[in-house]
């Protein structure tokens, strides 16, 4: 997971940094990924193991914070732009941790995952779960997508027919295809700089087809009766008829 997130941080135009995390007390070690915006907001991104989820708040955040701010020179950087901590940090440092759970345990999991995200200090956090059954799945099609992994959860995400189909299946039973689209709507959910890219609707196409097929009188009258309202509008039928019989 830890190379398809890294992907993601640079095709989203961040600086990217990595730098080696040990946890002696937990008897554990991970590579954690530090992006930075243009606009100075900071994502630290870090694999922790189920196990940890419960000392996220009052310790490893706490150690993870000292790395970063005191030992940037051991930053590896990814990226031509490098990452540099400023003092805008603290109060623009979201922590993003992916863990993996068995289903067994999903609902623990869930519930230190809401106590991570409503624990104010620190660092703003998102917690990114799946299913160490999911996983193997996961990483399938994002290794079998060919090019961008912007480019494919784009596209996966905005696909109203794989839309629909998420929503009409049942989420005890979901398709490899429906595991699929539930994770990458996990990532719009849980990481802030990612976008989506709105389509006009059908509605703002509609609307251009009649705009085009209307003369520029005709236009006027439109905007005309749009800003009449209902005692107005019936005004104006009285005249309209007034103008037929006369007409005839």
């Amino acid at each position: 997971m830890d190379s398809i997130i890294e992907q993601i941080f640079i095709e989203s135009h961040l600086s990217l940094a990595k730098v080696k995390y040990i946890e002696k007390d937990h008897d554990f070690s991970a590579v954690v990924y530090i992006g930075q915006t243009l606009q100075g907001d900071y994502f630290i991104y870090l694999h922790l193991p189920e196990r940890l989820l419960p000392h996220v708040t009052n310790d490893i955040q706490i150690k993870l914070l000292s790395l970063i701010k005191n030992h940037s020179k051991s930053f590896e950087q990814i990226t031509d732009s490098a990452v540099e901590i400023s003092s805008s940090f603290d109060k623009n440092a979201t922590l993003i941790i992916f863990t993996t759970h068995k289903s067994s345990t999903k609902n623990d999991a869930i519930k230190n995952a809401i106590s991570i995200e409503e624990d104010p200090y620190f660092f703003k956090k998102q917690v990114l779960l799946s299913s160490v059954e999911e996983l193997p799945i996961i990483e399938s099609y994002f290794n079998s997508s060919k090019g961008s992994h912007i480019a494919y959860i784009q596209s996966l995400i905005s696909d109203i027919e794989r839309f629909n189909e998420f929503t009409n299946a049942k989420a005890s039973k979901l398709s490899k295809r429906e595991i699929e689209y539930l994770f990458v709507a996990k990532l719009y959910e849980k990481i802030p700089f990612l976008s989506l890219i709105v389509t006009p609707s059908v509605q703002d196409v509609l609307q251009q087809e009649i705009d085009n097929k209307l003369s520029k009188e005709q236009l006027a009258e439109c905007e005309k009766l749009l800003d009449l309202d209902i005692n107005d509008l019936e005004d104006w039928f009285t005249e309209l008829v007034k103008e037929d019989e006369n007409n005839d």
